[in-house]
C-alpha cells in the first residue's frame, strides 16, 4: 500500500510539474514578422551564418530568443540589436540564446547574430565530382510571417554548375561571388524549410568525406538494456524541459570568431595599414612572382610588359591569378602605364573584400596573427644554414617579408655574412638588380623565360650578389616603385573612396532599395544589386 501511494504521488508529481511547465510557457506569447539568415560557403569547409530577425512579443514580457544551429560544433560572433548595442549570447548545446531587452505585449525586438560553423560542406554521393550541403532554418513553435534565405557561394561557382534541391527565387553577384536566394511566406508553428546547394568539389578544398554505413550485430540480451536506457532518456528529457523554464536566468558568455586565416599577403597588408601605392607595389611583386609582367621601365613613371601566357588576364590552370591580380592586369594600358583610376579601383575592392571576410572575426587578433606569419617567415630566412637555403626561402617568403617595415635592415641583418644566390626565374628580383643596381652584369631572358620553375643549367647561371648590395637593391626598388607606380600620389589617394562610416554598418534597420531589392540591415555588409537579398539555422525558442 505504502508503495502504491509512493507511485501515485510521484506520478501526480511528474503531471503536475509538467502542467505547471505548460501554463508558465502559455504565459508568453510572440510571433515572428520575419527571419532572415544569409550564409557565405568558405574555403576551408566553414559557413559564415548571420541572421536579422524581428520578433514580436503578443503577450508577457520577452528575455530572450534561442537561434538554432545546423551543428553543434560552431563557434559566436556577436550579436546586436537595432540600435547597434552588444547583446549577451549563450551556447546552449545546439543553439545560441541571445539576450535582448525586454519587451513586453505589443513591442517589437529586431537584432542580428553572426556564428561560424565547422564542418558543413560534404561530399555530394548523388552528384559525383561534387559537395555540398542542406539548411534549415530556425524552426519555431508560432508563426513566422516572412523567411528568406540567400547562400553566397564560392568564388567560380556559377548558374552553370551549382545545383540546388529547390528553385531559386533570385539569383546575383556579390563581391564577384554567385548568390541563391529564396523567400518563403506565412510559415506555421514548426514549419519548415530545407534549401541545398550542390557544386564541384574543386571550389571548396577541405570537404567533409561521409563516414561509410555499417550494419551493427544487436545480441539478444540487449533488448532489456534498451528499453532500460529508453526509459532513463525519457526521465532525463522530462528533467531536461523543466530545467530550461524561460524564467531560469542563463549564464552569459561572449565569444567571437576569433582570428581570420586564409588572407594573403596582400591582403594582409590591408589590415596592416600598408598606404595605398606600397599595397599596389605588393600586387606588383606578385604578378613579378609568377612570371606574369616585366617591368620595361621605371622612371618618370613605372612601365609594364604583361608577359605570354598572360596576356590573356586570366591566368594559367598552373599559375591562378587572383582577383587583385586580374585587377591589376586590367589597369596597364596598351603603351604599358597604368591606369590611376583603375588602379584607385583595384585598392577599393581589396579594402571592400578583406572588410567582407573580416565580418565577425576579431580584427587585433587578426592582425597579431598575420603579424606573427611575418616573423616566422624572417626566422625562416635567418635561420637557413646556407646561402642558398636562404635566397630561397627570401623568395618563396617575399610578399610576407615587405610587409615588416624593417624589411631593408632585417635583409641586411639576415644577409650580413653571407651572399644572396637568386635563380634566373625570380623576375621580381632581376626587375630590381636591373632597374636599380649601378652596373648590371645579369640581364635574364625574359621572352623565352620558361612558366615552370626548373633548376638553371650552368650557362644561365647568375652572379652571386653581396648580401649588403642585395639588400640595397631590394630596398630601392621597391621604395622607388611604390613612388613611381603612381605620376601623382596625392591625387591618387584621393581617387580612393573612404569606406562607408561605422555609424552606417552598424545600423541593423530594414532599409528597402527600390521594389525589388530589400537588404535586411546595414551589419551584414549587403551590396544590394537590384534583386531581393537578406542577411545570415535547429529550432529556436524564445522566453
Amino acid at each position: 500500500m505504502v508503495k502504491k501511494r509512493l507511485l501515485l504521488i510521484t506520478v501526480l508529481g511528474t503531471f503536475f510539474t509538467l502542467a505547471l511547465a505548460g501554463s508558465v510557457r502559455a504565459q508568453l506569447e510572440y510571433h515572428l514578422d520575419y527571419e532572415w539568415a544569409k550564409i557565405w560557403v568558405n574555403q576551408d569547409g566553414t559557413i559564415d551564418l548571420l541572421y536579422n530577425m524581428s520578433v514580436t512579443c503578443d503577450s508577457d514580457v520577452l528575455h530572450w530568443v534561442k537561434i538554432g544551429q545546423p551543428k553543434n560544433d560552431f563557434t559566436i560572433g556577436e550579436a546586436r540589436d537595432s540600435s547597434g548595442q552588444t547583446l549577451a549570447t549563450t551556447n546552449v548545446g545546439d543553439g545560441v540564446q541571445v539576450d535582448v531587452p525586454d519587451i513586453s505585449s505589443g513591442q517589437t525586438v529586431r537584432f542580428s547574430l553572426i556564428t561560424n560553423v565547422h564542418d558543413m560542406i560534404y561530399e555530394d554521393t548523388q552528384n559525383p565530382g561534387n559537395v555540398g550541403m542542406q539548411f534549415i532554418p530556425t524552426w519555431y513553435d508560432v508563426n513566422i510571417n516572412n523567411l528568406r534565405v540567400l547562400i553566397v557561394l564560392p568564388d567560380g561557382v556559377t548558374t552553370q554548375n551549382v545545383k540546388t534541391s529547390v528553385n531559386w527565387d533570385n539569383n546575383f553577384t556579390e563581391n564577384g561571388r554567385l548568390a541563391v536566394y529564396w523567400e518563403r511566406q506565412s510559415l506555421s508553428p514548426n514549419q519548415q524549410y530545407t534549401f541545398g546547394v550542390s557544386f564541384p568539389k574543386e571550389f571548396v578544398p577541405n570537404w567533409v568525406k561521409p563516414p561509410p554505413t555499417s550494419i551493427v550485430t544487436v545480441p539478444p540480451w540487449f533488448s532489456p538494456l534498451l528499453f532500460l536506457g529508453v526509459a532513463v532518456i525519457v526521465v532525463s528529457a522530462v528533467v531536461f524541459a523543466v530545467r530550461k523554464l524561460p524564467y531560469l536566468a542563463p549564464s552569459i558568455s561572449m565569444e567571437t570568431l576569433g582570428i581570420k586565416r586564409g588572407l594573403t599577403a596582400v591582403e594582409a597588408s590591408y589590415l596592416l595599414d600598408m598606404k595605398p601605392n606600397k599595397i599596389v607595389t605588393e600586387i606588383l611583386y606578385s604578378l613579378l612572382q609568377k612570371r606574369a609582367v616585366w617591368v620595361d621601365s621605371t622612371s618618370p613613371a613605372v612601365k609594364l610588359r604583361i608577359l605570354a601566357p598572360f596576356q590573356d588576364k586570366k591566368g594559367t590552370q598552373e599559375t591562378p591569378l587572383r582577383y587583385y591580380e586580374i585587377d591589376f592586369l586590367n589597369a596597364i594600358k596598351d603603351e604599358g602605364t597604368l591606369d590611376e583610376q583603375k588602379l584607385a579601383r583595384i585598392v577599393m575592392s581589396l579594402r571592400d573584400t578583406v572588410e567582407e571576410k573580416m565580418r565577425g572575426y576579431c580584427r587585433r587578433d587578426t592582425i597579431d596573427y598575420y603579424r606573427k606569419i611575418g616573423d616566422k617567415a624572417w626566422e625562416q630566412v635567418e635561420q637557413a644554414g646556407t646561402p642558398e637555403l636562404a635566397s630561397k626561402a627570401y623568395d618563396e617568403q617575399l610578399l610576407w617579408l615587405l610587409l615588416d617595415p624593417n624589411y631593408q635592415s632585417r635583409t641586411q641583418t639576415a644577409f650580413r655574412n653571407r651572399a644572396f644566390k637568386p635563380s634566373p626565374f625570380w623576375l621580381w628580383y632581376w626587375y630590381s638588380y636591373q632597374h636599380y643596381h649601378p652596373n648590371p652584369t645579369y640581364k635574364p631572358n625574359v621572352e623565352n623565360l620558361p612558366q615552370r620553375v626548373e633548376t638553371p643549367t650552368q650557362a644561365a647561371k647568375p652572379p652571386t650578389i653581396p648580401g649588403s648590395d642585395f639588400a640595397n637593391n631590394i630596398a630601392t626598388a621597391v621604395e622607388k616603385t611604390s613612388n613611381n607606380i603612381v605620376g601623382n600620389l596625392e591625387k591618387f589617394a584621393n581617387a580612393i573612396l573612404p569606406a562607408p562610416p561605422p555609424a552606417a554598418k552598424a545600423s541593423h534597420e530594414p532599409a528597402h532599395h527600390g521594389s525589388s531589392c530589400v537588404c535586411a540591415c546595414a551589419a551584414c555588409a549587403c551590396v544590394c544589386a537590384c534583386v531581393s537579398c537578406a542577411c545570415a539555422c535547429a529550432g529556436g525558442g524564445a522566453g
